[in-house]
């Protein structure tokens, strides 16, 4: 079973996307803060990484740092309300799969998380 990190400063929205990321099969760990997610992420191994780019405590983009220097061939996929952004620019430049605009459909989502996935 594939294990999926979701980072997102919104523990409802955390909560609801590991909900379905479980209904579709896949084991999925919530945390809401940057720190958190490092810690997490430099203890367990994680096949695929979804985050926000606004968190507590921190900047998504480091998510994303730890996540492509500890498991590079992992799929890291970012969520953000400005797809446009410097953020997002500096995720695709860090080697980020796929930057998603919010509102965000969970169809989308699972459909660029599957799609990450059989490509690597």
């Amino acid at each position: 079973m594939m294990r999926i990190l979701v980072v997102d400063g919104e523990p409802v929205a955390t909560g609801a996307l590991c909900s379905l990321l479980s209904m579709d099969g896949y084991s999925a760990v919530g945390l809401c803060g940057t720190d958190e997610a490092i810690q997490r992420l430099r203890r367990e191994p994680f096949d695929a990484v979804i985050t926000d780019v606004e968190l507590p405590g921190g900047h998504g983009l480091e998510v994303v740092r730890v996540a492509r220097e500890l498991r590079p061939d992992a799929p890291v996929l970012v969520v953000t309300g400005l797809v446009n952004s410097l953020a997002s620019n500096a995720a695709r430049s860090m080697g980020v799969r796929s930057v998603l605009g919010k509102p965000l459909s969970y169809e989308t989502l699972i459909s660029e998380l599957r799609m990450c996935i059989h490509d690597r």
